[in-house]
C-alpha cells in the first residue's frame, strides 16, 4: 500500500529529450500506414480487378474484423499484455505489407490479377484491420495512461500519417 501512494505522489516520470513523446508521435503515425497504403493504391488494385469493386470492399473487409476485433479487446485484452498486442499487430502489418507486392511481382502478369491473388489481397485487407485493432486500442490505451501531451502526440502522428499520404503522388 505503501508503494502505490509512493508511485502516485511522484507524479509522472520525466521525458528527456522528448524521446517518449516522439515514440508515441511514431506509433501513432504507424497505425495509419497500412490503411492508407491500400486505399492510396486503389487504382493499381482496380486495374488488376476491373469486376472487383475492391474501392467499396476494402472499406468492408478492413472494418468488420477492425472493429470485432476491437470488441473482443475491450472485453478481454487485459488479459493479453499490451506490448504483445502492439508488436503482433505490427509484425501482421509488416507482413501484409511486403505480402501484396511480392504477391504482384511474381504472381500477377500483364496488369491481370488472378482469383487467387484477389481473395489474398481481400485477406491481407482484412488481416490489416484486425492489426489495426491490436495496435490502435493498445497505443491508445497506453498514451490515455499517461500526461495528455502523449495522447496528443499519437493524434498528431495519426494525421501527419494521414496528411503525408494524402501529398504523395
Amino acid at each position: 500500500m505503501e508503494r502505490e501512494e509512493l508511485s502516485i505522489s511522484a507524479g509522472p516520470p520525466e521525458d528527456t529529450f522528448n524521446l517518449a513523446y516522439w515514440i508515441f508521435f511514431l506509433l501513432g503515425a504507424g497505425y495509419l500506414v497500412p490503411w492508407n497504403a491500400f486505399i492510396t493504391a486503389i487504382d493499381y488494385f482496380e486495374l488488376l480487378y476491373p469486376s472487383g469493386h475492391i474501392d467499396y470492399l476494402f472499406s468492408i473487409v478492413y472494418m468488420i474484423p477492425s472493429v470485432v476485433c476491437i470488441l473482443l479487446m475491450t472485453f478481454f485484452g487485459h488479459r493479453i499484455p499490451a506490448a504483445l498486442r502492439v508488436n503482433t499487430g505490427l509484425v501482421l502489418f509488416i507482413a501484409m505489407l511486403v505480402l501484396v507486392p511480392v504477391m504482384g511481382a511474381f504472381f500477377i502478369d500483364n496488369a491481370k490479377g488472378t482469383q487467387a491473388t484477389y481473395v489474398i489481397t481481400i485477406f491481407a485487407a482484412a488481416l490489416n484491420g484486425v492489426s489495426d485493432a491490436l495496435v490502435q486500442g493498445s497505443i491508445v490505451g497506453s498514451a490515455g495512461e499517461l500526461p495528455p501531451r502523449y495522447m496528443q502526440a499519437v493524434i498528431s502522428g495519426t494525421a501527419a500519417s494521414g496528411k503525408s499520404h494524402s501529398l504523395s503522388p
